[in-house]
């Protein structure tokens, strides 16, 4: 706790300086946008609710698949196995960065379907777009998204410690991806996932915000035809028409709208929420 309270004060501090110098949309607050408060109370239920997710999962499949067995195996995954522990730490690290940023392409794009789009939209739903939406995740998005392809790439047999060699880039990533700066790495734009490649996912304009899916390498984009990043050009207009503003309403909210789909608790006369 103490520890994520100091990269919080951290990064509110250098990311508000940094959209001073060089933000993406001027217009926005720097450093206290109106999300602001939402998105912490996404970030605490994060803290209290969460937890190792990702082990359940593992320890839940492997005792329903070996049962008898399930000790020895579970043991194993826990403490890194076969191939992938045999790797240098370095390179383990690499390969659960791309491994995990090709399953969650194609995650994202899933959440971008109707079917689970509600959970998604309240990701989306973010106004003033800054590095703080990183945390606003519905907890069935966190659920499927972060902590199951987790659980997948677990199971190839990587040490514990690579996962923790990794864990500073992802909250560096992730934060740097939705702040408000007019970067967009230049010759790398193709290569890391700039503010302004990220930022063209949220605009409200559901043709664009149905691109640009990757975490972290853009190359997912251009290999399966989701990229878009114009040159000369900035996006602008963020957010998403239905969700409701605040924090309990959308944390409902998915679920309003799956119940509205099959007839429950619609109005005579209202049709279901819309969605993508």
């Amino acid at each position: 706790m103490p520890a994520g309270l100091i990269y919080l004060a951290a990064a509110f501090v250098a990311f508000g300086v940094l959209a001073r110098i060089s933000p993406c949309n001027p217009e926005q607050r720097r450093f206290a946008g109106r999300d602001l408060v939402d998105n912490t109370l996404f970030w605490f239920l994060g803290l209290v609710l969460y937890g190792d997710i990702a082990g359940a999962y593992v320890r839940w499949g492997v005792d329903l698949t070996f049962q008898r067995d399930a000790p020895e195996i579970l043991s194993a995954i826990e403490a890194g196995y076969g191939f992938a522990a045999r790797l240098p730490l370095w390179a383990q690290a690499v390969v659960i960065i791309v491994a995990m940023d090709f399953i969650q392409y194609w995650l994202h794009r899933l959440f971008h379907g109707r079917a689970l789009w509600p959970f998604h939209a309240v990701h989306h739903s973010v106004e003033d777009l800054d590095w703080t939406a990183t945390y606003r995740i519905h907890p069935v998005n966190f659920l499927i998204y972060s902590a199951g392809a987790l659980a997948v790439v677990r199971l190839a047999g990587f040490t514990p410690a690579a996962f923790l060699v990794i864990g500073p880039f992802n909250l560096v990533a992730g934060a740097l991806a939705h702040a408000n700066l007019d970067w967009t790495f230049g010759p790398f734009r193709y290569v890391i996932a700039s503010p302004v490649y990220h930022r063209w996912h949220h605009v409200r304009d559901p043709a664009v915000h149905n691109r640009n899916f990757a975490p972290t390498f853009p190359v997912w984009d251009l290999m399966f035809g989701t990229f878009y990043m114009p040159r000369g050009v900035l996006p602008h207009d963020y957010g998403v028409d239905g969700v409701p503003r605040h924090f309990l309403a959308q944390l409902v909210y998915p679920f309003r709208v799956l119940a509205e789909r099959i007839g429950i608790g619609r109005k005579p006369g209202v049709g279901a929420a819309t969605t993508v």
